[in-house]
């Protein structure tokens, strides 16, 4: 996975399902969004892709900007159409499903945690993590 930058949206794995987010009808976006987090919560955090996991962390980052209707202004590579909760069902439970999801990414034995650990910025991508994973834990 090529990544340029630690926030959620900052690698080619999410670029690509935001791409494939902002082409889906609205009436499927919410469906994309549950099917990217309910991935990551298939496997263990050990066994879950690098691919399934960026486009996890993506995913719970659009469904905190469609519930807040606040962009992540820590990455200029956020989908366009993240600027409100009209596209996307943010309900209590898509809410805790993100959150979940980002708790099996977070884990020791995570496959994305061993990508980051010899890289330079892994604290701060960690960090950037947290910091999702606080925000969603704060609208429910």
């Amino acid at each position: 996975m090529a990544t340029w930058n630690v926030g959620p949206f900052d690698n080619d794995d999410a670029a690509e399902w935001c791409e494939q987010f902002e082409s889906a009808l609205p009436a499927e976006r919410t469906e994309r969004v549950a099917g990217a987090l309910m991935r990551a919560l298939s496997v263990s955090a050990s066994l879950l892709s690098d691919t399934a996991a960026a486009q996890a962390v993506a995913a719970a980052a659009v469904a905190l900007q469609a519930h807040t209707g606040l962009p992540d202004l820590t990455t200029p590579h956020a989908p366009r159409l993240v600027d409100g909760a009209d596209y996307v069902n943010v309900s209590p439970d898509l809410l805790r499903l993100a959150t979940a999801a980002i708790e099996v990414i977070m884990r020791e034995d995570s496959s994305w945690r061993r990508r980051w650990a010899d890289d330079v910025e892994g604290d701060l991508a960690f960090e950037a993590l947290e910091r999702l994973y606080a925000a969603l834990g704060e609208q429910y």
